[in-house]
């Protein structure tokens, strides 16, 4: 759930408990209503909740190996079903299940120092119960790495497990691409040139400036291109 489904509705103001951590009460309310066949906009009311926060509730109380199948609009309704047919059917233990594998500031800590110590992958898998891509991921919005092949060279991977087939192609991408420089702003006029890495671009860049004296601000990008795509990271900076 993103944090816009519980600021605001299509018709109005937020209900007055948006965005608050669920209680067990409220689970239980939530619970009951469903077993009861309350309509799901109703039960949002009385919990002063959207509705779409509380389909999200539900969706977290579904078996982990189906919950990322169902759609969120879709899983009161998933969920209903499971109540009504199935005596076994132990809705609080998936939540518990599903929101353990959600990051939070103690699963944080334990990969921030991991990485810190430069903690093994095979170590840091079991203590915070994730895949290796989803750590991978998670160190890049943290901004310990800048990509996956730093987090797989600081703390290893599991030899063709997904990070490694990931950073495989990522290899293969730069291998295979170019570099392409623009700089604007130069006296003779705009300048285009090709590289094979980066640091050549940049190295190419500081020759060609230093032989010129514009009059304004030049303006440089660097941009990677590989066969076939027309995207590719890009650098924008001014000197």
């Amino acid at each position: 759930m993103s944090a816009a489904d519980d600021h605001e509705t299509a018709t109005g103001p937020a209900p007055h408990r948006a965005g608050a951590a669920w209680s067990p009460q409220d689970t239980a309310t939530l619970l009951d209503g469903l077993r009861n066949g309350v309509p799901v906009d109703d039960l949002a009311e009385t919990l002063q909740r959207t509705t779409s926060a509380i389909q999200a509730r539900c969706k977290n109380m579904l078996p982990p190996d189906i919950q990322t199948t169902v759609l969120r609009a879709e899983a009161d309704l998933v969920l209903r079903d499971r109540l009504a047919t199935d005596p076994e059917f132990d809705p609080a233990a998936n939540l518990d299940a599903n929101l353990r594998r959600k990051w939070n500031t103690e699963r944080d800590e334990i990969l921030i120092q991991g990485w810190g110590n430069s903690r093994p992958m095979a170590e840091l898998v079991a203590a915070v119960d994730a895949t290796e891509i989803d750590i991978a991921g998670r160190c890049i919005r943290l901004g310990l790495a800048p990509d996956s092949l730093v987090v797989a060279e600081r703390l290893g991977c599991v030899p063709d497990g997904g990070l490694d087939l990931r950073c495989r192609m990522m290899r293969d991408r730069t291998a295979a691409s170019v570099w392409v420089l623009v700089i604007d702003g130069l006296p003779d006029g705009l300048h285009i040139s090709l590289h094979a890495t980066p640091d050549d671009a940049h190295a190419h860049f500081a020759a060609v400036t230093a032989a010129s004296a514009p009059d304004d601000a030049i303006t440089a990008t660097v941009a990677q291109r590989t066969l076939g795509s027309p995207h590719g990271p890009v650098e924008t900076w001014t000197a």
